[in-house]
């Protein structure tokens, strides 16, 4: 039997920690219908998947990585000590010695999803552009260009980043898992970035980009996040305030509502409302088993 052309752009084993029932079959998700976003119980196999997504072309032939991905990163991650940690529901526990799992995690899960790859495809558009605001040298203009024209190549580079974890960065960056006490929200795009405060350690990709901090919800009451700098390779796991976790909570919020690629929002109904239509959209109809929300016109 060949492979299958749908492929999860979210781990399956990543769903089921915010799965509804004991089985970890069912979910509850926002999901994107045209001008409309309905929040209702799902299947955690019919969602995070798309047809062909990890397929490029080499010697005008399509090759496939999903099985790669499969045996590479998500078998180890999810058969690791520190994944049991975690699915156990002790993410206390967790400490110096799973940081390599937990960065791995953060930034495979990063690098594999539509989002990245669209972001990708516009910053090439962007280096065209003398007025897109952001600075571009003439080797990364260059880059971008000969990408622009070879898409093949550019895909084949994306899917090459899905298999990598990064290990240049690794032993500066920081790692923290934050435990909250309000259940927190993800997506279809579950590692994003979020803004923080500006750190002399921190390293920006590129000039004009606003600090950020590498976010993965790994259950519905732990945050993980990498930021990436000169920072020894410290590590912490705290206690987060609720206020914070609300904060955060909008933040999955707003970017669900703004990124195309993100088609599904993780999320129980506590807030759901109220952060929707702070968000651009009006509620129209509510019961216990669904909601209906429509996006304002020209927002």
């Amino acid at each position: 039997m060949g492979e299958s052309r749908d492929h999860h752009v979210v781990p399956q084993f990543l769903l089921r920690n915010f799965a509804l029932d004991e089985a970890r079959t069912k979910i509850a998700t926002v999901a994107k219908e045209g001008d409309r976003a309905i929040w209702k119980e799902r299947s955690i196999r019919g969602l995070g998947y798309e047809r062909d997504f990890y397929v490029h072309m080499e010697g005008g032939k399509p090759v496939s990585v999903e099985t790669d991905i499969n045996r590479r990163m998500e078998t180890p991650i999810s058969q690791s000590d520190t994944w049991a940690k975690i699915v156990a529901g002790r993410s206390d526990l967790l400490d110096r010695h799973d940081r390599p799992v937990l960065y791995s995690l953060v930034r495979h899960l990063e690098a594999r999803t539509p989002h990245y790859l669209q972001t990708g495809d516009e910053l090439a558009e962007m280096a065209a552009d003398p007025n897109s605001g952001l600075e571009f040298s003439e080797e990364e203009r260059e880059m971008y260009a000969f990408l622009r024209a070879n898409p093949d190549i550019r895909k084949l580079m994306f899917n090459a980043m899905t298999l990598r974890q990064f290990a240049d960065d690794y032993d500066r960056s920081i790692i923290m898992v934050a435990r909250s006490p309000v259940r927190l929200r993800t997506t279809t795009t579950p590692a994003f970035a979020a803004p923080m405060e500006p750190h002399p350690a921190m390293d920006l990709p590129l000039p004009g980009i606003k600090p950020f901090q590498r976010v993965l919800m790994v259950d519905p009451h732990t945050m993980v996040s990498v930021i990436v700098g000169d920072f020894g390779g410290a590590f912490g796991n705290v206690e987060m305030e609720p206020a914070i976790a609300r904060g955060i909570n909008r933040t999955v919020a707003g970017q669900f509502t703004k990124f195309p690629k993100a088609r599904h929002m993780v999320t129980d109904r506590t807030d759901l409302i109220k952060d929707m239509t702070w968000a651009p959209y009006d509620l129209v109809t509510d019961t216990p088993e669904k909601m209906v929300f429509r996006r304002r016109p020209g927002k």
